[in-house]
């Protein structure tokens, strides 16, 4: 396994009813891209607000109903976290993906069947976590964290200041 260097902001898309955005046990419940159900938390967090963006928008692909389609108060949030300088596992160059088994054009056609086992050896092997390619949208990055206590909790934006932010404008 090949590891990357991360630090800085990340953001945390999140229900507004949660108290706290930064909680990994409903992943833990249900499961992710990286982790079965059942298996271990991971906290997922997007690298830039335009990620964040399209993982709110994923959520609802194949429903009768959109992100806009809700009642403006049901909309998610945006918790802005700051990471410690961190070594995940590199789950974007094309170095790292070989060496996770993965191809060169993940996350393309790649379901979580194919990842939770990944992220399993991971995370038996003691790693933090892991960088990777997003798959609600092209060069986007996500960070799915296994250890505790590697973000701040910082700002919290209601819908309406974070998601119309412009493109290209990150909150620091």
């Amino acid at each position: 396994m090949i590891t990357t260097k991360k630090s800085g902001t990340y953001y945390r898309v999140c229900d507004p009813l949660w108290s706290n955005c930064c909680d990994s046990s409903f992943s833990e419940r249900s499961g992710g891209r990286w982790n079965p159900p059942d298996a271990f938390p991971v906290l997922y967090l997007n690298a830039t607000i335009e990620t964040a963006r399209a993982n709110a928008q994923k959520v609802y692909d194949g429903e009768a109903y959109g992100l806009f389609d809700l009642n403006p108060v049901a909309r998610p949030h945006l918790q802005v976290v700051n990471l410690v300088a961190s070594n995940p596992v590199d789950a974007i160059s094309l170095e790292g993906l070989h060496a996770l088994g993965l191809p060169g054009s993940y996350p393309d056609g790649i379901g979580h069947d194919r990842c939770q086992p990944i992220g399993v050896a991971v995370h038996r092997a003691g790693h933090i976590g892991i960088a990777c390619r997003s798959a609600a949208g092209p060069n986007g990055e996500e960070l799915a964290l296994f250890k505790d206590g590697l973000v701040t909790q910082r700002q919290r934006l209601s819908f309406d200041d974070w998601f119309f932010i412009e493109q290209k404008t990150e909150i620091t």
